[in-house]
């Protein structure tokens, strides 16, 4: 197995990795994940911070109980927005690296140490780190719109997905997504953190604050790694398993593409090759099969397309 050459340094008394778990409206989930997650800490040099993203008081009251938890810090913040949260948790946190996990993402026995372990490969070059996401698919699963059995590798990515094997160098092909995802703090912090204007804000299906992250720092010339060793399950809810989620979830990505291409010459030449696909998607649609998604990647298209040529404002 292919490993990064060791350099970072674990230092007795000092998180090696702060955990930063944002939430908003899914305080049972959190409640899960925590289960799972703190019983790994004791011990370990890691910190845990959960970030209330403006739940609603029903939820705000249950996360409230967190405070109580040992070698847990908690946070509320009273405007919504996953970027913005994320931000808090990792300015707000100590360790050398920061780890991304979903509020509905709960980590398998041994995320921590595995998680420690391999960012402790990671040399300094390396600035990004993505683990492996199982999908935790609904009960009757056969029975949804979209059951598991159709889903091709787009849709799959779209839901967090992230199923590889191996320990490896991604960098000229990036994997990895914010259900299970380690950034180095000093890294994030040259870039100022997390765009909030790209990120989630409640029900918006716009997001890949993570994704423009890792092709920001990419660029900067950092690398990628990607190991299966640190695994969470992800709840995958019954209503993300419809053609219409998927439509509008892969507009969205068209969206958050165009706002990381940062030079008018960029968005240009992306939009013209998008152009001259768009219709050639549009007759392939009736060839479409799991496989193929051309439904996913023609709506990419048009939510780039839509976004570039809306009106200002």
């Amino acid at each position: 197995m292919r490993s990064a050459k060791a350099t970072s340094k674990i230092n007795a008394g000092t998180p090696f990795i702060s955990i930063v778990v944002a939430t908003h409206n899914r305080s049972h989930d959190v409640l899960e994940n925590v289960d799972a997650l703190l019983p790994q800490c004791i011990g370990m040099p890691v910190e845990v911070i959960v970030i209330d993203s403006a739940s609603a008081p029903a939820h705000a009251e249950v996360l409230e109980t967190l405070k109580s938890c040992e070698g847990l810090s908690f946070i509320r913040l009273e405007e919504p927005g996953v970027a913005r949260a994320r931000n808090a948790g990792f300015e707000a946190g100590r360790g050398e690296w920061i780890a991304l996990l979903d509020d509905d993402a709960v980590p398998r026995p041994g995320w921590v140490e595995a998680a420690i372990t391999y960012a402790a490969r990671c040399d300094i070059q390396t600035a990004i780190l993505a683990g492996r996401v199982i999908p935790h698919w609904p009960d009757e699963a056969g029975g949804l719109e979209m059951p598991p059995s159709q889903l091709g590798p787009r849709a799959r990515l779209l839901l967090s997905v992230v199923d590889e094997d191996g320990f490896r160098d991604t960098t000229d092909h990036p994997i990895g997504v914010g259900a299970n995802l380690l950034f180095r703090r000093d890294a994030l912090e040259a870039h100022g953190g997390f765009d909030v204007t790209t990120g989630r804000v409640g029900s918006n299906l716009a997001s890949g604050e993570e994704a423009q992250m890792m092709t920001d720092l990419i660029e900067a010339g950092y690398r990628c790694w990607y190991s299966d060793a640190f695994v969470v399950d992800h709840k995958v809810h019954a209503g993300r398993l419809t053609r219409a989620w998927l439509t509008e979830r892969a507009r969205k990505e068209g969206e958050v593409e165009l706002r990381g291409l940062k030079t008018p010459g960029r968005k240009i030449a992306r939009a013209i090759k998008m152009l001259i696909a768009t219709p050639v998607l549009a007759v392939l649609l009736m060839l479409d099969r799991p496989k193929h998604e051309y439904y996913l990647r023609l709506n990419h298209n048009l939510g780039l397309l839509r976004k570039l040529f809306a009106p200002a404002g």
